[in-house]
């Protein structure tokens, strides 16, 4: 018995980092999907094309530079540097949950980078206003709307669609 209890106990801890970190990491599609809505509504002053290695949406313009970024295999995170380069601060706060409303920190990233507030920003995306698909895809929705109004170039739409379909987003 008391074997079995040691066992747990040492097993736990390895459990719950697994089960953590199964659960941590932002959907592809739901991140899509939020890019082309941020695109629409104009949180990401600009958008990078899916063809670069990061997937990058600017929230700021300026010294304090605030950005998200991920790719297939790279989380979902919020970026902060002060600029001018080198940047004289910098570091990421990664997020979880699900988009549309309900994307959070990960446990133990850190509120604050560089002293901006990350859950401003993180508030932000959730109020990201979705638009409704009207014959296409969720994800391909944003795009095709951020496109329409020339919010994004006819190159990065058209990276971002094809994106799109290749994760066979919803």
């Amino acid at each position: 018995m008391l074997k079995n209890l040691r066992f747990r106990r040492a097993a736990l801890p390895a459990l719950l980092l697994t089960a953590g970190a199964a659960s941590a990491q932002v959907p592809v599609c739901d991140a899509l999907t939020l890019y082309g809505n941020a695109a629409n509504s104009g949180l990401c002053t600009s958008l990078s094309p899916t063809t670069q290695n990061l997937w990058v949406c600017a929230m700021t313009t300026g010294v304090t530079d605030v950005h998200t970024t991920f790719n297939a295999a790279t989380a979902f995170h919020i970026t902060v540097r002060i600029n001018p380069a080198p940047p004289n601060c910098e570091g990421n706060s990664y997020l979880t949950g699900n988009w549309p409303g309900g994307l959070a920190r990960q446990a133990g990233q850190p509120a604050v980078v560089c002293g901006v507030n990350i859950d401003n920003y993180v508030a932000r995306l959730n109020a990201v206003p979705q638009v409704p698909p009207g014959g296409t895809t969720n994800c391909r929705a944003g795009f095709l709307a951020a496109g329409a109004a020339g919010r994004i170039s006819q190159a990065t739409m058209q990276s971002y669609l094809n994106t799109c379909a290749a994760q066979a987003c919803p």
